[in-house]
């Protein structure tokens, strides 16, 4: 997607129109190359120029498009210092480490001020202490300059602090758009409910008294508010799941058991998904986790209330 926007392949079918301009359609066979559109492009490796320097990789488009020597080497520097790499400005590009060399690649594309942004992983290859920084940095650079920046992320933390629209695809198709907060309030698909974090559920409701309904679910059966019948779709977030060693006594009316099959980071908490039918992923604290024993293998029992159900 993002080769085909700047002009680096082109699709077989389809259009592409940046801000009335239509740089690719194939029915009318309009094309604008790649050299005359607006885009910056920060690619997954890198790509730099290893025989040249920091400074000469990050100033090279300008030198291409023809911008003057004094302009050129302000912008430059500029960009590179925005990303925290001006002190690598002489460096060779070949001698920086996986995520220096990302951190130029990141400022090339800046230093062109593009109407286009288009970053695939930009992240990924640069350490902890320096994500954050840079993250921040193209957020404003992004804001202030007003760019359409289109990211290719498998970060749903990320894509979301990025993005004003999530485009969700799965197996080369767009399943579901939306904003973040539309796609974990009603994912259409198990893989979108996994990038927005959330857990989804296809079952079958009947209404039952006290104002109730009970859905199956691969034979589970679960407790929703309000009277529901027929196929229906419940999501739950993870921090509404609560873990425990024993099956608590509490007033939750759905409950699973099983073993914990992965136990992942998320910021400074930690994701739990347990093996249970169905399975069930729940987002606790670090000192939660250790108090109990929260190792894959180890058997919890995992509880929400109807009332933290949504149901589509």
């Amino acid at each position: 997607v993002l080769r085909g926007i700047a002009g680096l392949a082109r699709a077989a079918r389809g259009s592409i129109v940046c801000d009335d301009e239509v740089w690719f359609d194939s029915q009318t066979a309009g094309w604008v190359p790649p050299q005359n559109r607006d885009c910056g492009f920060v690619f997954a490796d890198a790509a730099l120029f290893g025989h040249m320097s920091a400074f000469e990789n990050v100033a090279f488009g300008l030198r291409a498009r023809g911008d003057r020597t004094a302009i050129l080497n302000q912008r430059a520097m500029q960009a590179l210092e925005l990303v925290g790499v001006a002190g690598f400005a002489k460096r060779r590009a070949s001698s920086l480490s996986t995520g220096e060399a990302q951190r130029v690649a990141i400022a090339r594309a800046l230093a062109l001020d593009p109407r286009v942004l288009l970053l695939d992983e930009p992240l990924g290859a640069i350490d902890v202490e320096h994500r954050t920084p840079v993250r921040e940095a193209l957020l404003r650079a992004i804001a202030e300059r007003e760019m359409i920046a289109v990211i290719v992320s498998h970060d749903p933390a990320e894509a979301a602090l990025f993005s004003d629209s999530l485009l969700v695809m799965e197996a080369g198709s767009v399943v579901q758009r939306g904003t973040p907060a539309e796609l974990r309030e009603h994912p259409l698909t198990r893989y979108v409910a996994a990038f927005a974090g959330v857990n989804l559920y296809r079952g079958v409701a009947s209404p039952v008294q006290g104002g109730v309904s009970e859905v199956d679910v691969d034979g589970s059966m679960f407790t929703i508010l309000g009277t529901a019948s027929g196929p229906v779709a419940l999501v739950i977030d993870p921090d509404a799941v609560v873990l425990s060693r024993e099956r608590p006594s509490s007033s939750a009316r759905n409950w699973l058991v099983g073993n914990v099959a992965a136990v992942v980071a998320d910021g400074p908490s930690l994701r739990v998904s347990i093996a249970s039918t169905p399975s069930i992923v729940a987002r606790i604290t670090r000192r939660s986790a250790d108090e109990l024993g929260c190792v894959p293998g180890a058997t919890l029992h995992a509880t929400f209330k109807a009332s933290e159900v949504r149901v589509h």
